[in-house]
């Protein structure tokens, strides 16, 4: 059976206390889990990350993601559906973009206040998956591109990099809960990121991922950005806010709702 890790960019341990560590993964075995501490860049904390660590598979996951009872052997099946037909590999991620471009996956957002699904069963071919959790083959030899600003895209960065190496990419069904808060603006650092990958990938244009479309053109980012910061002027500040101050949901009790565990 394939061996296997966790490894998390951590700023803030009580939402890792709350959430990724309070997994029964992690709280079966503790040393199972890397935290990385005061990286510039989710790539250099997740390379830094591998190098710490040798299993076969690397799961990365945030910080404020929480992992129901059981969410390792869900995992482990489907990477041997997958291995059945593709052996060699990259990436799985548990939300992302199909290659149709349509979305796939089962996830709870407390960012969104609702469960993503999809409804699919079994492993689905995928473009590009969403940062919440990413899964590594060690075998790929695939590594984060630390050149990648920031804590954003990297996840459709690294399976770029696989469907370039010719690895598979895939989304699985294994729900988990994603304590996140919401978000109020794309400027910044995703902004960053995103002209980032626009250059990099521009053979490989239009690339869609769960929140945008990286196009050879900026209107559609543009236009996400303006619908985000819908939220303007004092609403904005107010729910930015109230949302500091907001304790974050019970996680295990959000998937036990669920019948994730």
């Amino acid at each position: 059976m394939a061996s296997l890790c966790l490894i998390a960019a951590v700023n803030n341990d009580v939402v890792l206390e709350q959430n990724l560590a309070s997994s029964a993964l992690v709280r079966k075995n503790p040393d199972i889990l890397t935290t990385m501490r005061n990286y510039s860049s989710a790539s250099a904390a997740y390379n830094a990350g591998l190098d710490r660590t040798s299993t076969d598979i690397a799961v990365f996951a945030h910080q404020d993601v929480y992992l129901p009872q059981g969410w390792e052997d869900a995992l482990l099946r489907n990477i041997a559906v997958i291995e059945e037909t593709d052996p060699g590999w990259g990436v799985i991620g548990v939300y992302g973009v199909r290659d149709d471009g349509g979305h796939a996956g089962r996830v709870w957002s407390s960012g969104l206040n609702r469960e993503l699904d999809t409804g699919s069963k079994e492993p689905v071919k995928a473009s590009s998956v969403d940062e919440l959790l990413i899964v590594l083959r060690r075998g790929s030899g695939l590594r984060f591109d630390e050149d990648l600003p920031g804590f954003h895209m990297y996840g459709t960065d690294i399976c770029q990099e696989s469907l370039e190496r010719g690895h598979g990419v895939y989304v699985v069904n294994a729900p988990v809960v994603h304590n996140s808060v919401p978000v109020f603006s794309l400027a910044g650092g995703y902004t960053d990121a995103y002209c980032y990958m626009r250059r990099k990938w521009r053979h490989r244009l239009p690339v869609k991922t769960t929140v945008t479309t990286i196009t050879p053109l900026s209107l559609s980012f543009l236009y996400l950005k303006w619908r985000i910061a819908g939220f303007s002027g004092r609403r904005a500040r107010l729910r930015r806010s109230q949302t500091e101050l907001m304790p974050r949901e019970s996680a295990p009790d959000i998937a036990q709702l669920l019948g994730y565990e």
